[in-house]
């Protein structure tokens, strides 16, 4: 019987070994709102250098004749920011729509963030930079 506690003893040394050696990846997300839009992103901190995956999530809110937009924004570990494609959602008040993907930059990704704006056909009207969320 006096095995039984030096096996769970083991066991339990095994997995803390596993568990402390493992990667670990975190979500993560942030959102903010302009003149009748609201995006977000959601992701995954895979590594210091990647999100993945990465939601990007837009919402057109307002009947107004204009369309929203959403890009990914991020900054390396040196402080560079990067802004990345614009994408559109047309449909009218109550669309919406989710970008999956990832960003990877060999640079380092230190922050996340995303800007919501508003465009009329090609011409950028308004936009809000989310506040920056830390890896």
């Amino acid at each position: 019987m006096r095995k039984l506690p030096a096996v769970l003893t083991t066991v339990a040394m095994a997995a803390a070994l596993i568990s402390a050696s493992a990667p670990s990846a975190s979500a993560d997300q942030g959102a903010c709102s302009v003149d009748g839009s609201y995006g977000y992103w959601w992701g995954y901190w895979a590594s210091n250098t990647r999100v993945d995956p990465l939601e990007l999530h837009l919402y057109d809110t307002a009947a107004d004749g204009h369309h929203p937009a959403i890009r990914l924004v991020t900054k390396t570990n040196a402080g560079t920011i990067k802004e990345w494609p614009w994408h559109h959602l047309n449909g009218g008040k109550g669309a919406a729509e989710i970008w999956s993907s990832y960003a990877s930059d060999p640079a380092g990704i230190a922050a996340v963030t995303v800007d919501v704006a508003i465009f009329e056909k090609d011409k950028w009207l308004v936009s809000d930079r989310c506040g920056w969320t830390n890896r």
